[in-house]
This record gives C-alpha cells, sequence and structure tokens, in this order.
C-alpha cells in the first residue's frame, strides 16, 4: 500500500535543520542587495508628533448651523400658545434666556399656555425675536411690548437692554412720556415708571395739558408726583394736575385720593392754598371742592399742612432775608423736602422771577392754571425757559443732531470721523444763524 509523509513535520523538520549542517554561500546577487540594504538610513518615525484624530473642516461650523436652523424655526420642540394664539419656539433658547420658562419647562412639558393681560402675543413674539437674533437690536416703537414680555418672562439681558435704551438720547422727554402712555395698562412695571418720570423734566407741562394725560394709571401719576425733576413754575400747578387727574374719572377714582395727593410738597405751597385744606374756603376751589372735602378726612392731613405751613414760611422769610437762617439755630436743624426743577416762562401770567431753592410761592387759581394749560396746548409743545441755561432752537438741534450722530457710532460702528461730522453741524448751523432770509422766516 502506498504511504506519504505528512506535509507539516516536513516543513518543521525544514524549519529546524541540523546545527551541523553548513550555510551556503550567498550568491553574488544577494550579497549585493545585502551590502546596499546596510547602506540606507533607518527612517524617523514620522508620525510621533501627528495628533491622534485627524479633524475635518466643516463647510458651515455646527454653531452657525445651529443658529441658522433656529432663526428658520426650524424642528421646533415646544409650543407656546399666548391669548389664543400659538408661537413654535425652541426649547433651549427659552431656557437660556427667561428664568420663568426655564422653571415651566423643566420636566417633560412641550406646550406652555398664558392667558394673562401683563403678556400679549406681540410682546412675546417681540421678545423671542430678540433672543433668536444674532444682534438683538430694540425697536423704541415697540418698547412697551418688549417691557411688559421683560418683567413677565423675567429676562435679566432683555431688562437691561431696555434700560441701556431708556438711559439714551433717543428717548426723550416727550417720548417718555409716549411710552408712560402706552404702558398704563401694566400692573408690573413701577421702575420702569419711576425712570420714565425723572425724564418728562421739561415736558412736563405740556405734557399735563394733553388728555392722554388724564388716562394714565394711578401708579404712573404717583411716579410722575414722587419725581424731583420735574421741570414747573411752582408746586400749585402739580396739585392741579393731580385734582386734574382725580377729577376726570370722580368719584370712581375717589380711593386714589391720599394716595395721589401725599406725593404733593406741602412745604413749597403758598399759606393760602395751606390753609384751604382745614377750612371752608376749600369749596373756593372751583370743581376741586368735593376733593378737597374727601382729602381732608385723611388721618395724616394734620400733620401734612402743619409742616407744610412751617417749611412754607421758612422758604418765604429764607428768600427775603437770607441772614435768618444764621440768627437762627432752629431753622438750620430743618431739612427740607427736595425742591422741583423751578423755572421761569414768560409766557405765564402768575410767572415770576425763581431760584434753585425758592419757587413762585404766589397762589395760583384754577382759572390761570387752565388757562396756561390751554396755551400750552394750542402751542407746538415749546418748552419753558430755564432761568440759568437759556438755548435758542438752533443750539438745541444741533445738541441732538450731535448725539443721534454719537449714538450712531456706538451702534452702528460707523467708520466715517466724527469730529469731522460735528465740525460740519457746526458749521452748517452757524451758516443758517447768519442768513438773513432764515432769519426772516424763522421770526
Amino acid at each position: 500500500m502506498y504511504k506519504s509523509r505528512a506535509y507539516l513535520p516536513r516543513a518543521a523538520k525544514s524549519l529546524n535543520p541540523d546545527p551541523s549542517r553548513k550555510s551556503r554561500k550567498l550568491c553574488t546577487e544577494e550579497q549585493l542587495f545585502l551590502s546596499f540594504a546596510k547602506t540606507i538610513p533607518e527612517d524617523e518615525d514620522v508620525t510621533s508628533d501627528l495628533p491622534k484624530f485627524v479633524v475635518f473642516d466643516h463647510d458651515m461650523p455646527p454653531a452657525d448651523y445651529m443658529v441658522k436652523c433656529i432663526q428658520d424655526n426650524e424642528c421646533p420642540d415646544v409650543i407656546v400658545t399666548v391669548n389664543g394664539r400659538m408661537f413654535p419656539c425652541h426649547r433651549l433658547v427659552l431656557s437660556i434666556y427667561s428664568k420663568r420658562m426655564l422653571k415651566l419647562l423643566a420636566g417633560d412639558v412641550n406646550n406652555i399656555v398664558f392667558e394673562k393681560e401683563d403678556l400679549t402675543p406681540k410682546a412675546f413674539s417681540d421678545a423671542y425675536q430678540w433672543m433668536i437674533s444674532t444682534r438683538g437690536e430694540l425697536n423704541t416703537s415697540d418698547m412697551v411690548d418688549i417691557l411688559r414680555a421683560a418683567y413677565f418672562l423675567d429676562i435679566p439681558e432683555l431688562l437691561e437692554a431696555c434700560w441701556i435704551t431708556l438711559d439714551s438720547p433717543v428717548i426723550d422727554e416727550l417720548s417718555a412720556f409716549r411710552i408712560m402712555y402706552e404702558a398704563r395698562a401694566a400692573t408690573n412695571m413701577p421702575e420702569v415708571f419711576d425712570k420714565l418720570a425723572g425724564r418728562l423734566n421739561r415736558a412736563t407741562l405740556p405734557a399735563a395739558s394733553t388728555r392722554e394725560f388724564l388716562s394714565i394709571s394711578e401708579v404712573q401719576i404717583c411716579s410722575i408726583l414722587k419725581s424731583s425733576t420735574l421741570a414747573v413754575n411752582s408746586e400749585m400747578e402739580l396739585l392741579y394736575c393731580a385734582l386734574m387727574w382725580l377729577s376726570h374719572c370722580w368719584p370712581q377714582r375717589r380711593s386714589s385720593t391720599n394716595v395721589v395727593l401725599k406725593h404733593i410738597r406741602f412745604g413749597y405751597l403758598p399759606p393760602t392754598m395751606l390753609s384751604k385744606f382745614k377750612t371752608k374756603e376749600r369749596n373756593q376751589v372751583g370743581h376741586f371742592g368735593e376733593i378737597l372735602e374727601e382729602f381732608s378726612k385723611s388721618p395724616d392731613i394734620n400733620q401734612l399742612v402743619r409742616d407744610g405751613l412751617f417749611d412754607s414760611s421758612l422758604i418765604i422769610a429764607v428768600y427775603n432775608d437770607p441772614n435768618v437762617v444764621e440768627e437762627n439755630v432752629e431753622f438750620k436743624q430743618v431739612k427740607l423736602t427736595d425742591p422741583r426743577c423751578w423755572i421761569r416762562d414768560h409766557r405765564c401770567e402768575y410767572h415770576r422771577n425763581v431760584t434753585t431753592l425758592c419757587p413762585n410761592m404766589r397762589y395760583v387759581t384754577p382759572d390761570q392754571f387752565e388757562k396756561y394749560l390751554m396755551f400750552l396746548s394750542r402751542s407746538r409743545l415749546e418748552y419753558p425757559d430755564y432761568e440759568i441755561e437759556e438755548e435758542s432752537d438752533s443750539d438745541w438741534e444741533k445738541k441732538r443732531e450731535i448725539k443721534k450722530l454719537m449714538l450712531l457710532k456706538s451702534v452702528v460702528g460707523m467708520d466715517a470721523d466724527l469730529d469731522r461730522q460735528i465740525n460740519l453741524i457746526k458749521q452748517k448751523r452757524s451758516d443758517r444763524n447768519q442768513d438773513p432770509k432764515t432769519q426772516i422766516v424763522q421770526a
């Protein structure tokens, strides 16, 4: 029978040759290749300094792609319903900016409903557009809606942006009153009302001559009366403004009498007016007699009138003889209420020269004040003149243009030379003032 030897043992035997066997000599070609191989230098490890991971560039960075998806409202994961209007939004954006939404979106919540007057659909839309916008710009015409949404949703960054806008030259005196009037239905913004009231200044009396002034809320009229920057001829004007506001919806506003009138600074009222709060002469104050009758029932009225009579007498005495303060130690210990921003308007019938400390202490009748307000309402809302600083219209317009130019540079990043632009404005205004034709038109 034919037998064959296995392949593996034969191979194993060939791999383990006999050590006594002599190795054959290398052929000439093999010897040359071995010599050549020894001459080749060893290669260095070129991969030693390379990173372990290879980075591939994106056509669009992931962050930019995510922002684009959010701004295009792709793949929203939560629905916010505001007074019946639905808004598809992104949970991540709402949770980052709004502290209130962060609490409401905790857990597996994908539908939130708001049915309150403090948040309107437009207010939520404006606030969400600010969240997803690249530059986060605010439109001053929508400031009321944005403020209401920022307070309701508790968005600190948006509130800070609103405060910066309110402090900027974009919001002037009349714009501050316009924002206050548009926000009269808001109940959660007392700090904003105090800020806007401080911006009224020379627009106080022109604003009081409008119908919109009678429609502002109780919180807003109190914020106005608390301000020390109101530019008025006398404290009597602010008293009549408060009485006009109360009389507009009387007796519905009867409960607001003490709340509003306690902010009047009685120390700057003339003694003639103070005496009418506790005597039968209050019926001689026109149609405001019933309001003063209601105010006389206040338990604090006696102390207010008593302190007011003392302070007003002291102010009049100091104005007539300033040495009275140095001669009486008691007067030095008296701390008067902060004065208003007293002005002198030559067009006012009860006008008199005033100082920083001593206002117009003359008694003003309701007819005189109503006549003055009627004059202001029919005029083109010109500002009354200051005693110390009186600016012409050209100077005022020039400063406004310069402020707008500086604001444009800070916001938009204008590259033009600011000094050159300001010099052009100054030169333009100077040429206009020197032009006789312009002076004739202005006259």
